[in-house]
């Protein structure tokens, strides 16, 4: 055994003639011999410092545990002592499958939020896709399981990639519930990081925990290198379906950098309402980021349900509408006679124009044949018509230009010259939708000033966008600026895809804070997904309507969603013309509208109504064979009835409904008081299913969190003159940040710091004063994240001081820096036998990679005549009365205690070694089980390509892409040995225990 042990998180070190301690430890190399230390400074020159050593460049010396020095605590009540052993709990990894409700975050967790935990938990490297409809919140589970992966020490290096409008709202979601801090490198965020590190510096190794858009990561070309260099503990992909290469995977530059960042991280979530595209190889692709080993088809074309079982899990609304509550409102469509209005005589002559346009171009003779596929001419023109004159008039002009000078001779010209005459007398404000859109918008009392309601109004087109926003602003003489950076301070505002990522967030944070201007939002369907919008708006208009099914439900879900407190008002314009060759079409959108309402009501997705499953599609479909054809029934066709439904999207339904069901939801349903799985059927408070995990919790904790927080500052100011007085008031406290807390934290005025780390809060997040409000009133942090949306945006004043939480993660650290390297505490106890000798230890048992795979507190009680047990630590201490212990002043035998410490230690070393060896007994079979399933995928695999490779041109691109695709499946089986099973499943070189407290039984 050397007498050198492994570094462990929570160790204190020397390095380059300074003290450190511990915070992580990452393997550097493939062979797991060396290793990447990261640290925080404990001496005063390098105090509150982070910085990471290279095992093979530097020289770290840590403590053997034998050589323990023993400090007796002359404090009253053995105060440090108390909270050093706090700290030591606290910086202990969780162990165990059961997520832990207590102090989680400020939220009320629901049973199926709980579920999506435990799926996680219970797999042995945690990747889940989170495919729950639109608005169930996705992101609240998220932030669940990243808190339980982080209290389990595999969560430090973390990646968010999502859509650049959701940046700041995901940011601040994690920030204000979970106190899981994100730096975002959005533009402006990787511009200043450039200033502040060399050109050849890897961005993503200085901070740790990071939220960028998909679309500036996607450059893989540009970040290859520096990702290639880098693993991450979790790569989470909000609206994940934008990364399943629907088309060519092969160069979908999303999906490229998806299949990159999976093989770079040892967890995975994906998260999307829209799981594929009703082909099985889209869905496939999902699955095979989570594990590529799952599928054996290279193509992803042929699986069942047992291949993707348990790699997602797939909810409704009225799935678990019984569980929300108040939580998950009901919405109010306006009837549609209400929203109708008739087209005017000047309008009439368009459609009159666009009537005959399509009658002509439908008719069988030969000259017109040539326009039969052109969508535009078909159906194009009149769909932007129904949106406004502006946005036709546009489209009208670049054709005709296109047509004369291309093909003077053709048969539109006419028509279109027709057209454009007739629009030339035609404006979105004198249109019948307009006044449509003014009688609505008075009778919902909307006038664009302070206290009116806010109203989220979608159009697809930029140019109606354009004319609407300037035409409501002169109707309610109110100013306007187009800038980007003008929107959120507005009283209308207007964001499309064309916005540079900072001003759409700005204008999205500004619609959801109640004092600021904006009582109005226009906007493309770039606000159709992931926002959300509902804080401060429950009334939608859809000034215009898509012809799509998926855009509607998308459209809705912005604000009837879960947190939505107010009904949903949803208002649907529409004008009906008079003219008889566009007869049947308003049945056709009233279907529509109907069919959005009937999916809302049951428990399927929308996009398997058409089974089309791409809101392109179902608008071609609805064209095509629905208005060309006047067929008003086109939306009720049942499967198998038209060509354009799919037996192999039908098929993928069946499968991923069957994958999505599993054995053990119906025992967690019957826990949480339920009748069928996933709890559907029960009617379970948050506070029964708190007491259900709560019994599974093995955490010794003897301070509540607020009450360590209070504790531990006080005993730090006590040394610290910098640290200023905690300001408290009930069970609310302000913490004005000391100069090494703010270096920690990357405080503003820090600018010419470079912090490592997962520890750098949002900018945002700071506070006038560097001052913090903590609580830990879950109630009051909620209240508090309203009052943010009220008055200032997304970023709450007051919240959870939970374990997470930077600043006790920063208390915890300081604490263990109370007693100097190779130090331990020693007490007295009058409870236990006189002469009794309890050394308390945390031990773990780490991985190669250094990821804790045992962690184990217990003591080794020697007592008078030298018997020896083992106890659980939480045991000796409740034995010992360690709560109630008061320091009466009697002398520890010191060097008598000291004497034993190698003989404990080497007790402790003993029953680590028991748990590991039990541990390995228990994984043993697991691995062998999955060194199975991957030895007869790989087999499959080998044969399915190798057939394909038999049947094809051995020189053509098919035949190099698959032999590519076996080559990657033989670089995928080392890389999952060396990565996953050698680095994080298999032990390393030996157990390691810490001596943290001595208790001497006295008289």
């Amino acid at each position: 055994m050397p007498n050198i042990l492994p570094l462990a998180p929570g160790m204190r070190v020397l390095c380059r003639d300074a003290e450190w301690l511990v915070q992580r430890i990452n393997a550097s190399n493939d062979a797991g011999t060396q290793h990447a230390v990261q640290v925080v400074g404990i001496d005063e020159l390098v105090r509150g410092y982070q910085a990471i050593f290279l095992t093979q460049l530097d020289q770290i010396e840590s403590v053997d545990p034998r050589k323990t020095r023993l400090i007796a605590d002359n404090s009253n009540g053995f105060r440090r002592s108390k909270l050093f052993l706090e700290a030591q709990l606290r910086q202990m990894p969780a162990a165990g499958e059961e997520a832990d409700l207590e102090g989680l975050g400020a939220f009320d967790p629901m049973p199926f939020q709980i579920i999506a935990v435990k799926r996680s938990l219970e797999q042995l490297r945690p990747r889940l896709l989170l495919a729950d409809a639109v608005g169930l919140g996705k992101t609240i589970q998220v932030g669940m399981i990243l808190t339980e992966l982080i209290r389990r020490g595999r969560a430090n290096r973390i990646l968010v990639l999502t859509k650049k409008s959701m940046l700041t709202q995901f940011q601040a979601e994690l920030w204000n519930r979970f106190s899981i801090p994100l730096v975002r490198l959005d533009s402006q965020g990787i511009a200043k990081l450039r200033l502040q590190i060399p050109t050849n510096k890897n961005p993503f190794e200085v901070y740790h925990r990071v939220i960028i858009s998909i679309d500036t990561l996607k450059d893989v070309g540009r970040y290859r290198h520096f990702l290639e260099d880098t693993r991450w503990d979790v790569v989470v992909i909000d609206e994940a379906h934008n990364v399943a290469g629907a088309s060519i995977p092969e160069n979908h530059q999303a999906h490229k950098l998806a299949r990159l960042l999976s093989r770079r991280t040892d967890s995975m979530l994906l998260t999307t309402a829209t799981p594929h595209n009703g082909k099985r190889e889209t869905f496939g692709r999902l699955i095979s980021l989570l594990d590529p080993s799952a599928i054996p088809d290279p193509r992803y074309r042929e699986y069942d349900a047992d291949d993707i079982r348990g790699f997602y899990l797939m909810r409704f609304k009225e799935d678990v509408r019984h569980q929300a509550g108040l939580q998950l409102t009901e919405r109010f469509v306006v009837p549609l006679q209400e929203t109708t209005a008739e087209a005017t005589s000047a309008e009439e002559t368009a459609y009159r124009i666009l009537g005959e346009l399509r009658q002509v171009i439908q008719s069988q003779k030969e000259e017109y044949s040539e326009w039969r596929n052109q969508r535009l001419i078909q159906y194009g023109l009149y769909k932007q018509f129904l949106s406004s004159p502006e946005s036709c008039a546009s489209t009208v002009s670049k054709r005709l230009k296109k047509l004369q000078a291309e093909n003077p001779q053709s048969p539109e010209i006419p028509y279109l010259k027709g057209l454009e005459t007739a629009l030339r007398k035609l404006a979105l404000t004198d249109s019948s939708r307009f006044q449509l859109l003014l009688k609505q918008l008075q009778e919902i009392g909307w006038n664009g000033q302070e206290r009116c309601p806010r109203v989220l109004i979608f159009t697809e087109y930029i140019e109606t966008q354009k004319a609407l926003t300037a035409a409501i602003a002169q109707a309610f003489n109110l100013k306007h600026s187009d800038k980007f950076e003008d929107q959120p301070h507005q009283a209308i505002a207007s964001i499309s895809g064309a916005f540079p990522d900072v001003h759409l967030m700005a204008a999205v944070e500004a619609f959801g804070t109640k004092s600021s201007p904006v009582r109005m939002m226009i906007a493309t369907d770039v606000a159709s997904e992931g926002i959300n919008l509902h804080h401060q708006c429950h009334h939608v208009i859809h000034y215009d309507l898509p012809w799509s099914i998926i855009t509607l439900i998308q459209r809705n879900g912005r604000v009837d969603r879960i947190g939505q407190t107010e009904t949903s008002i949803l208002r649907y314009l529409m004008v009906e013309t008079k003219n008889g060759l566009l007869k049947g079409d308003s049945a056709i959108f009233e279907r529509l509208i109907g069919k959005v309402e009937e999916i809302n009501r049951s428990t399927r997705s929308g996009e398997s109504l058409l089974q089309l499953y791409d809101p392109q599609k179902e608008e071609e479909y609805i064209a095509q064979q629905g208005l060309l054809k006047a067929d008003s029934t086109v939306l009720d066709k049942r499967v198998g009835q038209s060509a354009t439904t799919s037996t192999e999207a039908n098929d993928l339904e069946l499968i991923i409904s069957a994958g999505n069901l599993k054995d053990d939801d119906d025992l967690v349903a019957l826990l949480l008081g339920g009748e069928e799985a996933g709890g559907r059927g029960s009617d379970v408070s948050s506070e029964k299913v708190d007491s259900v995990v709560a019994n599974n919790n093995s955490r010794i904790r003897f301070y509540k969190d607020f009450d360590f927080l209070v504790a531990a500052y006080r005993l730090l100011q006590e040394s610290n003159q910098e640290y200023l007085p905690l300001e408290i008031e009930g069970r609310m406290l302000t913490l004005t940040a000391p100069p090494d807390l703010k270096r920690r934290l990357g405080a503003p005025s820090q600018k010419n710091e470079i912090i490592f780390g997962g520890t750098a809060i949002p900018q945002e997040a700071w506070q006038e004063g560097d001052q913090f409000r903590l609580t830990d009133d879950v109630e009051r942090v909620k209240l508090a994240i309203t009052a943010a949306r009220n008055t200032s945006g997304y970023w709450s004043k007051e919240l959870l001081c939970s374990e997470t939480h930077p600043i006790m993660q920063w208390l915890v650290e300081r604490l263990l820096m109370q007693f100097a390297r190779g130090e331990a505490p020693i007490i007295t106890s009058r409870e236990l036998e006189e002469g009794e000798l309890a050394f308390c230890f945390i031990g773990q048992v780490p991985s190669i990679a250094g990821t804790p795979l045992v962690v184990d507190s217990h003591s080794i009680r020697i007592r008078p005549g030298g018997r020896c047990e083992m106890a659980p630590l939480q045991n000796t201490l409740a034995a010992a009365g360690f709560e109630r212990l008061a320091n009466t002043q009697t002398p520890a035998r010191v060097t008598a205690a000291e004497l034993l410490i190698p003989a404990a230690v080497e007790a402790s070393l003993e029953h680590l070694r028991s748990l590991e060896k039990q541990r390995q007994e228990k994984v043993k079979p697991l691995l062998q089980q999955e060194e199975q399933r991957l030895q007869q995928w790989s087999q499959k695999r080998r044969e399915i390509i190798d057939q394909h490779l038999a049947e094809i041109d051995p020189n053509s691109a098919s035949a190099k892409r698959l032999q590519r695709e076996r080559d990657e499946m033989d670089k995928y089986l080392k890389d999952r040995q060396q990565h996953w099973r050698d680095m994080h499943l298999l032990p390393g070189e030996s157990p390691i225990t810490r001596l943290v407290l001595v208790i001497e039984g006295v008289k």
